[in-house]
């Protein structure tokens, strides 16, 4: 049990408690997958998967029980979730045995046997067990000699026909380690792509996919060799990839400058530039709004840029920054720092406001009284006037506006 002393608080007393639990309801859990392969390559800070020969719903029960946490079960995949304050997510499942029908479908589940559920996985450094009782490693794939050469490696040559999408959970992984695909399995993969093994899967699953790697850290990287080695094609279509990297750390810039912002609209901006339409985002899951502002992103960029040049003032810069969703002004801070005291000042004036209401300007009410507010605020703002003349200005420009729009007909 070496492995574990080094954990944090949270995840060592979750551990401990398993195994106590463990022993009361005679059951015997294996750390898997994922988590082994994070303790194997020192990181502190691991999930807690576990997987049981027997059935997992007893310790399941039992832990929740114990913890007086919320047990949340999902029987089709034989998995279950305890979840209990102070200590972190704990996921059991009964090992399993898969079966893929065909080519890209989702794979029948069945009760199997530890060994089993490991060669099941999609790659050897994610099937690797640790025996929580007595520390024993369990290992059929040689993934720890693969964690110790940094490479990312399938378990057999059909992995990448049976389920596509571990194209891209091949990808996210090495980057995310900074790891390598092994030879055979970059070339597997390669074939699996040059054979429209993606066909096979839906557009849904494979946008999933893409808005994985779109939360990664090295997501432009990742993004940039997905796109190069021809796996968005079914989504994107074959696009030039010779400046997609730069528009994509763009991206990933102004992300860590708004961290609220809708990353997986500007990615897929970044991604289509130049040529979006709404028939794009097919299985995205995208609402009509979001897929506008793709579209936008994607499109109007230079637009945007060339009116923002030709603007001279306040007015008409803030007039072109109004036209567009704040996506695209997050972007033209982006790819136009110098535009950004501008974007600043902007934003300040969207909070300016002046003590004065149409009431006040003792003029017929109409349109001309909001134009003649909003012309003042702007003019107080940018300190064309003072304000204590904003009453009388503004009751000028309303009178002039009412005289050019005519009498009423």
């Amino acid at each position: 049990m070496n492995l574990l002393q080094d954990l944090p608080n949270p995840q060592r007393r979750a551990m401990d408690l398993v195994r106590e639990v463990a022993l009361e309801k005679d059951c015997h859990p294996y750390l898997v997958g994922g988590p082994v392969r994070d303790i194997l390559l020192g990181r502190r800070s691991i999930d807690i998967d576990l997987t049981l020969e027997q059935d997992a719903s007893t310790l399941a029960r039992a832990l929740a029980k114990r913890l007086e946490g919320r047990l949340r079960s999902f029987p089709q995949f034989l998995t279950y979730k305890v979840t209990a304050p102070e200590f972190p997510e704990i996921d059991l499942t009964t090992a399993r045995k898969e079966r893929y029908r065909k080519p890209g479908s989702l794979p029948a589940v069945t009760a199997g046997r530890l060994k089993d559920d490991l060669i099941r996985r999609d790659f050897s450094i994610n099937a690797i067990a640790l025996d929580l009782l007595d520390g024993k490693m369990h290992d059929p794939a040689n993934g720890a000699k693969d964690i110790e050469a940094r490479l990312v490696r399938v378990l057999h040559d059909q992995s990448f026909i049976d389920d596509p999408t571990r194209i891209f959970r091949a990808a996210r992984l090495a980057a995310r380690l900074g790891f390598t695909l092994e030879p055979h399995t970059a070339e597997l993969m390669r074939s699996a792509i040059e054979s429209d093994a993606l066909a096979t899967v839906s557009k849904e699953r494979i946008w999933r996919e893409v808005f994985l790697a779109m939360d990664e850290d090295e997501s432009p990287r990742i993004l940039t060799e997905l796109s190069e080695a021809h796996a968005l094609d079914p989504l994107f279509g074959r696009k030039d990839t010779a400046t997609l990297k730069a528009r994509l750390e763009t991206i990933r810039g102004a992300l860590a400058a708004n961290p609220e912002a809708d990353r997986y609209v500007l990615y897929t901006g970044a991604l289509l530039r130049g040529d979006a339409s709404p028939i794009d985002f097919e299985g995205s899951g995208f609402s009509q709004r979001r897929a506008r502002t793709v579209v936008e992103l994607a499109n109007e960029l230079p637009r945007v840029l060339e009116a923002l040049e030709s603007a001279t003032d306040d007015r008409g810069r803030f007039a072109t920054y109004r036209s567009v969703t704040p996506e695209m002004l997050v972007l033209v801070a982006a790819e136009r720092p110098e535009e950004r005291a501008n974007l600043q000042r902007f934003h300040e004036f969207e909070s300016f406001r002046i003590p004065l209401r149409g009431n006040d300007l003792e003029v017929p009410g109409g349109p001309h009284v909001a134009l003649a507010l909003e012309e003042t605020r702007e003019a107080v703002f940018s300190g064309a006037i003072p304000a204590e003349q904003a009453k009388t200005y503004a009751r000028q420009v309303a009178k002039r506006l009412l005289e050019e729009a005519g009498p009423a007909t």
